[in-house]
């Protein structure tokens, strides 16, 4: 029974002092890359992509960002700094397949720019690295969404219009797939079906004299698409506390407290998403622990 815990609530029951993996051969050449189009044609892309993502290939896997066009040198000098939609593609199977599976998410509307390629399985891991560089303030609140509805997409769109800073976005992950088909008592993990993780991420300089204007953009923004939410990702928690961690574990929040009763009755793991001791229930878990 522990073992089931660990698969979703890890952090909450002990530290990992060894890993062993199971590896499966990708690359070391996949197809993928990002595509960019002007804010204007974010609706269509996503409507489209409300009802491709959930029978996509297993092999594509779709991120999207909704943000101000940073200044790269693959993005047409108009777009710098103007709020755009990008999706990042990535395919990891036979590459005419995948340009089969691609092609038609392109052909949506004219691109921006455009860099879907072969390239290196490790690139395409790195791509976004300087998205959040060390140094920088950040605040985030998360959703999963089980669709993109019309207004779930409107509500996308606002946000990136009245975006403020140049460094925030609004990201999201098209989950489905092998991830879909797996039991949803098999783990710990929360929801696991078709839908989208949909983050809203506020990310600006230290000597910023306004930091709350970020976080209540955020903040607004999460309770815009709460109505339209069933849950949240773990990892992707923040402040929401309690009403967060249940949130995230829904029904298995019962069984995740038996476990913690049993192998950590006095919340000695408790910096993280935390799933407190029933006798501990309604403490704050950074002082809500037992010596």
């Amino acid at each position: 029974m522990q073992f089931w815990g660990l698969r979703g609530g890890g952090g909450n029951f002990g530290i990992a002092t060894a890993l062993e993996y199971r590896l499966h051969s990708v690359g070391p050449m996949v197809l993928g890359g990002p595509v960019f189009w002007k804010l204007a044609d974010a609706p269509a892309v996503l409507r489209f992509l409300r009802d491709y993502a959930p029978q996509a290939p297993d092999d594509l896997g779709i991120t999207l960002a909704a943000a101000k066009a940073p200044p790269a040198p693959f993005v047409p000098t108009e777009y710098i700094g103007t709020p755009v939609l990008g999706l990042v593609l990535v395919w990891a199977g036979d590459p005419a397949a995948g340009m089969n599976a691609i092609t038609p998410i392109c052909g949506i509307a004219q691109p921006i720019a455009q860099l879907i390629r072969p390239m290196p399985y490790v690139m395409i891991q790195s791509l976004l690295d300087n998205g959040a560089p060390h140094g920088r303030h950040y605040y985030w609140k998360s959703h999963r969404l089980p669709t993109l509805t019309d207004a779930v997409i409107d509500t996308i769109i606002q946000r990136v219009e009245t975006i403020t800073s140049p460094f925030s976005q609004i990201a999201g992950w098209a989950v489905g797939g092998a991830v879909s088909r797996v039991a949803p008592e098999a783990t710990a993990v929360g929801v696991r079906g078709e839908g989208f993780d949909i983050n809203i991420a506020a990310a600006w300089v230290p000597s910023d004299s306004d930091p709350q204007r970020h976080v209540a953009w955020v903040r607004d923004g999460w309770e815009t698409l709460r109505p339209y939410g069933e849950g949240v990702y773990a990892n992707f928690l923040s402040d929401e506390g309690t009403e967060g961690v249940e949130a995230a574990y829904g029904a298995r929040m019962e069984r995740l407290t038996a476990l913690k009763d049993r192998y950590d009755p006095t919340n000695a793991f408790r910096m993280n998403a935390n799933i407190p001791p029933r006798r501990l229930r309604g403490r704050n878990p950074v002082d809500g622990h037992l010596e």
